[in-house]
Parts: structure tokens; sequence; C-alpha cells
């Protein structure tokens, strides 16, 4: 039966960058995270990215291991350090040194 609170599934194929407005591809990485590369193919890129048979966009990392694009394979540039307007970063929370965040209390503080 299926619940009333669906939740949609994430983007994945061709698309356009909700904070940007580019052209890039959504797709699957090895950890089933969304990522976004840039729609062109580039030389220089370091993201193997392919289709797989059921119509998923999937893309990887080169690495020393696997270096070299693989069957249907095509390099792209990841979208992050291109965008022209990226996600504001977290806001600095000064305050509560680092070491002393979740210390338990020792028994005489209880």
């Amino acid at each position: 039966m299926p619940t009333p609170y669906t939740r949609p599934a994430p983007p994945n194929g061709p698309g356009i960058c909700t904070r940007c407005g580019a052209h890039v591809i959504w797709c699957l990485n090895a950890n089933r995270n969304t990522q976004a590369v840039n729609a062109q193919r580039v030389d220089y890129g370091n993201q193997a990215v392919r289709q797989d048979a059921a119509g998923r966009w999937h893309v990887r990392q080169l690495t020393k291991e696997r270096p070299t694009l693989e069957g249907s394979e095509a390099l792209h540039y990841p979208h992050a350090p291109t965008c022209t307007n990226p996600a504001p970063r977290p806001a600095f929370t000064p305050g509560i040194p680092r070491g002393r965040r979740g210390v338990r209390p020792v028994r005489w503080q209880r």
C-alpha cells in the first residue's frame, strides 16, 4: 500500500542547475548520491559519465586504479566548482571550543 507521503525521485539525466541555470547532467555516484556534472564533454574532466540500460545516468571519479574511460563512458567536469551562484557556506559558530563539544560529565558532576 503506497503511503500518502511519497518522496519525489531525485533528478536524473539532463537538466538545469537550480542555482545558476546552466545545463547539467544529474548523475548517481558510487554512494547513490545525486551529483551534477556539466553537460558539455571536455578533455580535461575527471568524471566518467555513462548511461545504463534502464536510462539512469551514473558518474565515477577517475582514479589511479581506473584512470581511463571504459565502455560507453564520456569525460565530463563536475558542476560544483564551475557554478556561478554556488550554495552559501554554513556560518561559523564560535563559542564552544572544538575539543569541549560533547564531553561527558564525570561522576561528581552528575
